[in-house]
């Protein structure tokens, strides 16, 4: 079956393997050698402080026994599992933290997640030659194009910084190799790699990808199969088929997402927020690199570029929906800078809800990569009399751009030493010269080939090796920075695990680096996540800073030299414990006293109809929060009269989804606490369900009768459930039904 899927034989396989394998330790052996002098890492930012921290809250969930489908490190309280980056289903996620946890290690291991990440240039290089062998049925072309795709300037960018990136990105070619599989027929073993292919971007954690690969895959089915003769309708019913075994199969995970994405503040952007993309001058990126822009998605080497074209005049059938996919990803690419995207804005659901319309460039540079790998396989054919034009063409173009970067680089060499470079790594002069050297590259090849060398073995290889280091020149440490601690040492994390009363949050005024809370098992009322609670942000936005940390039970603040808000009135000070220069500002860390109650119980309740009235009320600064509450759900309830007894509010214990509380009243109260509400939170008041009221906004409250309570506070949210029942269920079905295919088959 493998022999008729790949249509090559093993050893060609190994021989590509092995090629791309030396190309990726080319690119990668700095981030994993022992030797601390040349040892290098990723760069700080997304990649620790995101990725690697969100790898860590599921480690420490895990360790603790809980599936952490909630996390108290974010926003107060956050729905982890909800929030599509996490890669909570994903199985290469679970590479660093099954290490942690085997070897018993107090964090996740940064040289694994390392692994992780740059491992899925590899596996996008391997797929990418498995499709591209089947689609230019050349080896060299396979190769040549199977190298663009994996180590060219768009997966060697940022996407190995944002993780969720490179992992959807990587799992294209199998998609479209699953899909022009099913265009020969519905077979298990095809729909089986398109269903991997397909579910696989979206348990990677980045719905814009996965809409991408999505986007793309269709594209190519819809087109490769109407070339090929497939009637519109099966085409249809099949797609429609691989979609709706996709949705089943990553319900779990697609559910809690959509739960979230409506209680977000990205349920829909503005054209101005939604259309970030390239400049259009950013299409100089196809021909030097660094010159606009730190990171070249675009670039995918000259040699390549060149072959490109050939390619796409050479196999015109073919290379068709190259020329569609390729054309229309660099136009929405744009954004909002070219006008093509304010249609997609209009007509497609899926785009008031994205950012970074760059990201595009998946498109052109797959695209691209197999339009080489096209034209390569179209070269070592053999070109025919009446288009061998075209080589030559080509030959002189290389030439010419080769005299071009020649005359240039003198100047440009002359305004270094003046101290002018306009380009983003300040070292255009180094750039233009390897740019002269790929342009000699592909000159060099083309005479060749214009001149009778037609040794396919030479051709290919020479190509190949051309093509990898002209990539490698420009891409292999983009992202590198020397190797340092993920979380430098602060002195607001001591004081913070040194507090004694327990539990507290934080806020930090960004003079810690994003999510520190989380590695080190703190809890912030704010997060750098891309998709933020609402109406959570508005409150955090819309309301005065000390009633905020009062109802959070914010304990220490970080702030970056101002005066905190007095707070008498709210019964609180603010003692300053350390002064932290840092350049012309300081670091001030407060802790705030006295320490507060993790729950307390309010008498007089002011219900309201909307957030607007609640956050007006809020402002007010005639509201007490200490024994009022603005609802925004009615309660059939009276305190009634009683005795003015002090009521008894005892935390029992807490967990990320569970608190337990013992509760004394003299008469019924509101019970109040400072975790946030969240649809899935449930309460049981003495074992039996109750009513879950929103207190002030964001926080959780419950009406409590006079006497003794056992009052619990659970995360159990449905989506979760009903999209585990249906992923298991069309699992179970999938199954059930490929086994039947496969013994009618025989």
């Amino acid at each position: 079956m493998i022999r008729g899927i790949f249509r090559t034989r093993w050893g060609e396989i190994g021989t590509a393997l092995f090629a791309l394998t030396a190309v990726w330790w080319l690119f990668t052996w700095r981030y994993f050698t022992p030797i601390p002098a040349d040892r290098l890492m990723l760069s700080p930012g997304d990649f620790t402080y995101h990725y690697l921290t969100f790898r860590e809250i599921l480690r420490q969930g895990l360790q603790a026994g809980i599936l952490p489908l909630w996390t108290r490190c974010l926003f107060g309280g956050f729905p982890f599992q909800a929030y599509t980056q996490s890669a909570f289903f994903y199985p290469g996620a679970w590479l660093p933290i099954l290490s942690a946890l085997w070897t018993g290690r107090s964090n996740v291991s940064l040289e694994f997640f390392h692994f992780e990440s740059l491992f899925h240039l590899w596996i996008a290089a391997a797929l990418a030659y498995f499709f591209l062998r089947k689609e230019t049925g050349s080896p060299w072309g396979a190769l040549l194009g199977a190298t663009v795709f994996g180590f060219g300037g768009y997966l060697t960018g940022y996407p190995i910084l944002q993780v969720a990136i490179v992992e959807g990105s990587a799992w294209l070619p199998l998609f479209l190799l699953g899909l022009d599989e099913l265009i020969q027929g519905l077979r298990p073993h095809a729909l089986l790699l398109a269903v991997l292919g397909g579910i696989l971007p979206i348990l990677s954690g980045q719905p814009q990808i996965a809409a991408l690969v999505w986007g793309m895959g269709a594209i190519f089915f819809f087109v490769r199969g109407g070339q090929n003769r497939l009637p519109g309708v099966k085409r249809l019913k099949q797609f429609g088929l691989l979609a709706l075994i996709a949705l089943g199969v990553t319900a779990v995970q697609l559910l809690p997402a959509i739960e979230f994405a409506l209680h977000s503040d990205r349920a829909r952007l503005s054209l101005a927020e939604s259309g970030s993309g390239f400049p259009v001058h950013d299409i100089v990126q196809f021909l030097q690199p660094g010159l606009v822009s730190h990171w070249h998605p675009l670039y995918v080497g000259l040699l390549p570029l060149t072959l490109a074209i050939a390619g796409l005049i050479l196999r015109w059938p073919r290379a068709q929906v190259w020329a569609v996919i390729g054309g229309l990803g660099l136009l929405l690419s744009f954004g909002a800078n070219f006008p093509l995207y304010e249609i997609a804005f209009q007509l497609i659901p899926l785009y008031p809800t994205t950012r970074s319309q760059e990201r595009h460039a998946l498109w052109v540079s797959f695209a691209l990569a197999t339009l080489a790998a096209h034209g390569l396989a179209a070269v070592l054919q053999g070109i025919p009399c009446p288009r061998r034009p075209i080589a030559f063409r080509i030959q002189r173009a290389s030439g010419f751009f080769l005299l071009g970067v020649g005359l240039a680089l003198p100047v440009v060499i002359f305004l270094a030493r003046q101290g002018i470079d306009p380009s983003d790594h300040r070292r255009l002069s180094s750039e233009v010269a390897l740019s002269g050297l790929a342009a000699l590259g592909a000159w060099g090849w083309w005479t060749a080939r214009v001149s009778g060398w037609r040794s396919r073995t030479g051709l290919g290889g020479s190509a190949f090796l051309i093509s990898a280091l002209n990539l490698a020149a420009f891409n292999r440490w983009l992202d590198a920075a020397a190797p340092g601690p993920i979380y430098p040492e602060h002195p607001a994390i001591r004081h913070m695990e040194a507090e004694a009363i327990r539990p507290f949050r934080f806020y930090d005024e960004w003079r810690m680096p994003d999510h520190i809370g989380c590695w080190f098992g703190l809890e912030d009322i704010d997060g750098s996540t891309s998709i933020r609670p609402e109406p959570y942000f508005r409150f955090l936005k819309e309301t005065p800073e000390a009633l905020q940390w009062w109802l959070l039970g914010v304990r220490y603040v970080v702030t970056w030299g101002r005066d905190l808000p007095d707070m008498s009135a709210l019964g609180r000070t603010a003692v300053l414990l350390e002064r932290i220069p840092q350049g012309h500002e300081e670091t001030r860390i407060f802790r705030l006293d006295p320490p507060l109650p993790w729950a307390w119980v309010v008498r007089e309740v002011h219900p309201v109809r909307s957030v607007e009235e609640a956050l007006t009320a809020l402002r007010d600064p005639a509201f007490q929060p200490a024994r009022q509450a603005i609802t925004l759900d009615p309660i059939a309830w009276s305190s009634g009269e009683g005795p003015a007894a002090a009521d008894e509010v005892q935390l029992l214990a807490r967990t990320a989804t569970e608190s337990r509380y013992r509760v004394r009243l003299a008469r019924a109260g509101l019970l109040i606490t400072r975790d946030p509400w969240y649809p899935g939170w449930e309460v049981l008041v003495n074992g039996q369900p109750a009513s879950l009221v929103r207190a002030n906004v964001v926080l959780m409250a419950v009406p409590l009768s006079a006497g003794e309570s056992e009052v619990i506070f659970r995360y159990r949210p449905w989506s979760f459930y009903v999209g585990a029942i249906i992923s298991g269920a069309t699992l179970l079905i999938a199954g059930l039904a490929a086994l039947l295919a496969i013994r009618r088959m025989g």
